[in-house]
């Protein structure tokens, strides 16, 4: 089988915000001085790299490794990577920060020009304690965000280059 690289694009959603963008830079700059920010950045560029090479029904159905080296330690993590939203064809990628902290980026796939793209909109920490789940709420708006896309792709994705 042929894998197909996607291209993992950010695009700015209804409010002209670039939210995922904003939040990794904002990660990135934490991880200058914090060595969770640091971990965690590490294990997101893991996640993203695999989410280019894989196929989405296999990140679906199959639990990911996400295996990175901090400060000359290996440090491993198991878990389904890539959840489907119940709402065709939105998809969140997942990353738990901590037992109650867990990370979700919205997104959808979308060919353009014969080049699969995954189309990132939304990012949004959930929390079990207090009880946050944003999930129906950002889903929504992200297929929002997927129908604006359909109508115009020359408008979002023109000009991206990798």
């Amino acid at each position: 089988m042929n894998i197909n690289e996607h291209k993992l694009i950010m695009i700015n959603d209804e409010n002209d915000e670039d939210v995922v963008g904003g939040f990794l830079n904002k990660l990135y700059e934490e991880s200058k001085q914090s060595q969770d920010a640091k971990l965690h950045l590490m294990f997101l560029q893991s996640a993203f790299n695999l989410l280019s090479v894989q196929s989405l029904e296999n990140l679906i159905n199959t639990r990911s490794e996400l295996t990175i080296t901090f400060n000359g330690e290996e440090r491993t993590k198991h878990y389904h990577l890539v959840k489907p939203l119940r709402v065709i064809p939105i998809y969140e990628l997942r990353y738990a920060m901590n037992g109650n902290k867990h990370l979700r980026f919205l997104f959808f796939p979308f060919e353009f020009k014969g080049q699969s793209h995954y189309v990132f909109v939304k990012c949004f920490v959930k929390t079990r304690v207090p009880n946050v789940d944003e999930t129906d709420i950002m889903r929504d708006l992200t297929y929002q965000m997927y129908k604006r896309v359909k109508e115009n792709p020359e408008y979002y994705l023109e000009g991206i280059e990798s």
